[in-house]
């Protein structure tokens, strides 16, 4: 069965996507959320996450309660 190779289409790429989303949420945003709103495998969020936690545009914190990381955007675990 022959496949083809499609071209990407111009507009926002995933990773700012997941960064438009995690700033429109001061209260943070789980992967699995991210991958729902984006319609997107959680392998490709946390690829993106990858890339965004080491440009130290976005942060982490592993919520205590249902051990679950959570992502800000960087500024906002500076102000805590």
């Amino acid at each position: 069965m022959p496949f083809t190779i499609i071209a990407p289409k111009p507009g926002p790429t995933t990773s700012d996507r997941i960064l438009e989303l995690i700033l429109t949420h001061p209260h943070g945003i789980t992967v699995k959320g991210l991958s729902d709103r984006l319609n997107r495998p959680v392998s490709m969020i946390q690829h993106c996450l990858k890339d965004l936690a080491s440009l130290k545009i976005v942060r982490a914190e592993l919520n205590p309660d249902d051990r679950q990381w959570v992502y800000y955007p960087a500024s906002k675990l500076t102000e805590n």
